[in-house]
C-alpha cells in the first residue's frame, strides 16, 4: 500500500515537471515568433519625368513666354478596364518629376499644368471616358482673356503592383515603405493654339478708335487624351492694340493681337468649315466701320504647311490689310487716330457675326 502511494505521488511530481517544461518551451517558442509581426509593405510609387521642351513653358522652345508660369501638374489617373476617372490628385508644385500613389491596377493618365484653379476658365469634364474626356470653355462667343495657355500628356497602362511585403526583427518606424519607384518619362504638348492677328490699316488717320473683333469657326473643346479640338464652334473676341505707325507715312498702322484659342478641328476644315475675322473701328464721324476678312486660305495654307513638318502645335499667323474709307471729322475738335492711345477697350460694341 505504501509503494502505490510513493508511485502516484511520484506520477504527479513527474505531471508537474514535465507541464513547466513545456509551458517554458512554449514561452520561449512564443516569444520569439513575436518578431514576426514586424511587417511592411513596400508600395510602389509612381514617378512621372516630365518633357516641357515641347511647350511655351521651356526657354528652350521658340513660343517661350516669360508671361506665362508653371506652378506644377495635376494628374487625373483612369481605370484601364473601365476608362472612367478613379482618382484625380491635387496640384503637385514638383513639375519635373511628381509621385502619385495608386492601387494596384492598370491605368491610363492625364497630367495637365498647374490646377483647375490655376486654369478659371477652362471646365474640365471628367465624368466621360478616357478617349472622350475634354477641357472646354463656356458661351457661344468668348473674350481673348479665355482660355488660359494649358498643356497635357497621355501616359497609357501604367501598371500597379501588388505591395510587397518585408519582415523586420526589430519594430520599423513606418509600416508602409514608398520607395519602390516605377519611373514613366512624360511628354507634354500644348492643348490651347496660340493665334497671332496682324492688321495692317491703312486710313488710320480716319479712324477715331477700334472695337471689339471677332473671329468664327474655332473649336469651343479640346480632347486631353490627345489634344484633338471639338467639332463644336464658338466665337473668340478680342481688342487689337497698336504696333507701330508705318515709318513713311502717318496715314498706315499696323494693329496686333495674340490669344490663346482650342485651335480648329481638321474635319471641320475638310467639310467646309469657313473661318472669318471681323475688325471693327470707330471713325473721325463716330460711325462704326465693320470689316469682314475670310482667313480659311490662310488656315489651309498653314495646316498643309505644319502638316509636313509635324510643327502643328506652333502659332497660326493670320495677316490682315484693311482700308479705311475717308471720313469727314463730325466737328473740327474731333481728332484722328492717336496710335499711342492704350488701351482702346472703353469703346465696346456687340456685333453679332
Amino acid at each position: 500500500m505504501c509503494i502505490k502511494r510513493k508511485t502516484f505521488a511520484a506520477g504527479i511530481v513527474s505531471w508537474i515537471w514535465v507541464s513547466a517544461v513545456l509551458l517554458q518551451m512554449t514561452t520561449l517558442i512564443s516569444c520569439s515568433s513575436d518578431h514576426l509581426y514586424y511587417e511592411t509593405s513596400n508600395r510602389c510609387a509612381v514617378q512621372l519625368n516630365i518633357d516641357w521642351s515641347n511647350t511655351a513653358f521651356s526657354p528652350e522652345n521658340r513660343g517661350y513666354d516669360t508671361r506665362n508660369t508653371l506652378n506644377g501638374v495635376t494628374v487625373f489617373a483612369f481605370d484601364s478596364l473601365s476608362h472612367m476617372m478613379v482618382k484625380e490628385f491635387p496640384p503637385d508644385a514638383n513639375w519635373k518629376t511628381p509621385r502619385i500613389l495608386l492601387e494596384p491596377g492598370i491605368y491610363d493618365l492625364i497630367v495637365i499644368n498647374d490646377s483647375r484653379d490655376e486654369l478659371p476658365s477652362i471646365r474640365f469634364d471628367t465624368t466621360l471616358p478616357f478617349d472622350q474626356c475634354c477641357a472646354y470653355i463656356e458661351g457661344d462667343t468668348v473674350f481673348t482673356n479665355h482660355p488660359e495657355y494649358m498643356t497635357s500628356a497621355t501616359v497609357r497602362n501604367v501598371k500597379v503592383c501588388k505591395p510587397e511585403s518585408k519582415y523586420w526583427y526589430d519594430r520599423p518606424d513606418d509600416y508602409y515603405n514608398d520607395v519602390t519607384l516605377k519611373e514613366v518619362d512624360v511628354v507634354e504638348y500644348p492643348v490651347t493654339k496660340k493665334i497671332n492677328v496682324k492688321v495692317i490699316v491703312n486710313g488710320i488717320n480716319y479712324c477715331k478708335g477700334v472695337l471689339t473683333s471677332y473671329i468664327s469657326g474655332m473649336s469651343q473643346s479640346a480632347r486631353l487624351a490627345d489634344r484633338k479640338a471639338g467639332r463644336e464652334e464658338t466665337v473668340y473676341a478680342f481688342n487689337l492694340v497698336s504696333d507701330r505707325m508705318a515709318e513713311d507715312t502717318p496715314t498706315s498702322a499696323t494693329l496686333s493681337k495674340s490669344f490663346n484659342t482650342f485651335g480648329f478641328n481638321v474635319e471641320n476644315l475638310k467639310d467646309g468649315t469657313e473661318y472669318h475675322v471681323q475688325l471693327n473701328f470707330m471713325l473721325v464721324d463716330n460711325k462704326p466701320y465693320s470689316v469682314t476678312t475670310d482667313v480659311t486660305q490662310q488656315i489651309k495654307e498653314w495646316y498643309e504647311e505644319h502638316s509636313i513638318d509635324m510643327s502643328l502645335n506652333l502659332d497660326i499667323n493670320l495677316d490682315i490689310v484693311v482700308d479705311l474709307p475717308p471720313t469727314i471729322p463730325e466737328d473740327s475738335n474731333t481728332g484722328g487716330f492717336a496710335p499711342d492711345t492704350d488701351p482702346w477697350d472703353d469703346i465696346k460694341q456687340d456685333i453679332s457675326l
